[in-house]
This record gives C-alpha cells, structure tokens and sequence, in this order.
C-alpha cells in the first residue's frame, strides 16, 4: 500500500510539472519542468524539497500566497503569466542565482519591507509591488537590500503606493534597475544609504520615477550613481524636521571629486516641489566626479535647478545641462539647502 501511495504521488508531481508549464514563462534552465505550489504550506514544502530533478523550479498557482517565507538556496520562482499569483512576504537569504517573475506583492501591512534581500544575487523581473502600508513608524517598504552584500537586477518592473520608501539599499550592495517604474512611494523612491568602506553601486536605465515624496533619488554615503535615459516626473513638497524638502535627485557624501561618483545622462527632472539636483559633498572638496550630459531640469513649483553646496563646482559641470529653468536662482542661492541626512537603522 505504502508503495502504491509513493507511485501514484510520484505521477501526480510529475504530470502536474508538465501540464502547468504553458502557464508559466520557464527559461531553458527549468527544463520544461517545475515544483508546482498552491499555498503557503505547499511553498514552504517546494522551498525544501525543490531538487535537480525540477531544475530548482518552483511555479506558484494563482491566489494570495499569505505569510512569510524564506529563500536560502539558488531557486527559480515563478508566477502565472496571466499576473494571477501575490504573495505578502518573501526574504532572500546568503544565496546566489535566485530568479523570480511574474509574481506582485499587493496589498501588504509590513513592519519592514515586502521583499528583504542580505548577503545573495537575485534577479527580478515583471515583480510589481502596490499598496504596501506601513505596520509601525518604520515600515511600509517594497524592497529593502540590507546585510551582507548583495547583487541585485530588477527589470521591467514596479513599485507603487508605499507608505515608506520604495526601495531602501543600505550597505555596499551592486544594484541595477532597468525600466522600472517608482511611483507614488510616501517617503523616497529609492534611497541608498551606506557607511561602511565598500563603494556601494547603483544604476538605473530606462527608470520612470513619478509623484513620489520627498525625494525621487537620495544617495547618502559611500555609493555611486548612475542614471541614464529616465524621468523624474513629480515629486511632492513634504515638511520634514521644520523644513520643507520635494527634490528629484539628492546626492550627499565625501567623493564628488572621483571619478564615476554621479553620472546622469539622457534623462529629465521635472515638476519638484523644491530643487531638481544637490549635490553636497565634504567641505572644500571638488565636485568634478559628477558627470551630466544631455539633462533637463524644470518646474512650475520648484526653486532650484541645480545646487552644489560643501563642495568646490566644476567650471564645465552645468555644460551637459541642456535646459534648466533656474540658472540664475542658483548661482545666487547662499544658504544651505536642508537634506534629510539621517540613516535609517534597520532591525
């Protein structure tokens, strides 16, 4: 009898891997095949049991996958095509070559963030996040990149109604966005923030970052940036610390002078509250590691254009700057500009 039960469950996994495939896009990789899961107990199993036999290839059903799991080994997670499969919670742990698609986290209350990725290389694409509300003062995130140092690849995907930040790097972690859209995020959209000696590394293509709070960009410490052929469409006035911040791109930390530090190209920044671009380095350095070529920068409510503030600006620095409404505003500006400086402590 027990045989018998062994035989036929054997059949069943293997037929329902075969039939399921066309609901799925599976790369070579998965061999045609997948450990299918329906809930979050089945997860829980196919996150343990997923073996070479399913190519480390799980496919989700549709539905709401609630509670938290953990990924520890390289796996391969996949939604339905038809954009049917939403999971709450998911943490990336001490791994590499973890792949996930076509799944959305929505609708999800988080004390931390949504997706939380340490110490692994994951690549991520047509992963949407909406509606994620904060459960305590701190919360509220889509994507948190925190730990041990990552590589991270999102594509063709987005983030959208967080009540935090969107997406929240803190570490020397490498990050590449492709043609994602950050929108309508409460706090930033995307903040790196890194203390440590490692050269963090972000760059963005293609990126659309539109009505979002605060800041759409903000770099604090040791990383660099890199952006090229996107928008920044919006970003709201908020007061902060009895100041009033709103600003496309914020850049604070100690080597402006090197090369590569910020680098934006082929890209707009329009309609902030506030300041299109700062950049605020240590005191008497020189600001000519940032590079702009082929950038506008405008807006109806906004001040400032672009401010250089504790740092020496280069004499060529604004010659890729292509349009920018507030020219004059800016060489006359001679007070500091407040930035939220403060780093955020993660639990």
């Amino acid at each position: 009898m027990s045989r018998f039960v062994f035989i036929f469950s054997f059949i069943f996994i293997l037929s329902c891997s075969e039939n399921v495939t066309s609901d799925y896009s599976l790369p070579e990789e998965c061999d045609g095949k997948c450990y299918e899961a329906h809930d979050i107990n089945s997860l829980q199993d196919a996150l343990i049991d997923s073996s070479a036999a399913f190519s480390n290839c799980i496919c989700l059903g549709s539905g709401v996958f609630e509670g938290s799991v953990l990924v520890a080994k390289p796996l391969r997670v996949f939604g339905r095509k038809d954009g049917s499969t939403y999971l709450k919670s998911l943490a990336i742990s001490d791994t590499s070559g973890v792949v996930l698609r076509d799944f959305s986290f929505k609708n999800v209350s988080t004390d931390s963030a949504a997706l939380f990725i340490s110490g692994s290389s994951v690549e991520m694409e047509n992963i949407s996040f909406s509606g994620i509300s904060a459960a305590s003062v701190f919360g509220g995130r889509g994507i948190v990149i925190s730990g041990k140092e990552s590589e991270v690849f999102i594509k063709n995907s987005k983030m959208e109604r967080t009540d935090g930040t969107g997406i929240l790097i803190n570490g020397a972690h490498k990050v590449t966005l492709e043609n994602v859209t950050l929108s309508k995020c409460g706090f930033a959209a995307l903040w790196a923030q890194n203390q440590s000696g490692n050269r963090g590394v972000l760059s963005v293509s293609g990126g659309t970052f539109s009505d979002n709070g605060a800041a759409a960009v903000e770099i604090l410490g040791n990383t660099s940036i890199q952006i090229s052929g996107s928008s920044i469409e919006g970003v709201r006035k908020r007061d902060v610390a009895l100041e009033t911040v709103g600003d496309g791109i914020v850049v604070k930390n100690s080597f402006l002078s090197e090369t590569d530090s910020v680098t934006v190209e082929n890209s707009l920044i329009s309609g902030f509250a506030r300041a299109g671009i700062i950049l605020d380095g240590a005191e008497s350095s020189a600001a000519v590691g940032a590079v702009f070529k082929n950038l506008s920068v405008f807006s109806e409510s906004g001040s400032f254009g672009l401010v250089v503030q504790n740092a020496v600006e280069d004499g060529s620095l604004r010659e890729g700057i292509t349009r920018n409404d507030f020219s004059s505003a800016d060489m006359k500006l001679e007070d500091e500009l407040f930035i939220i400086d403060t780093f955020f402590e993660l639990q």
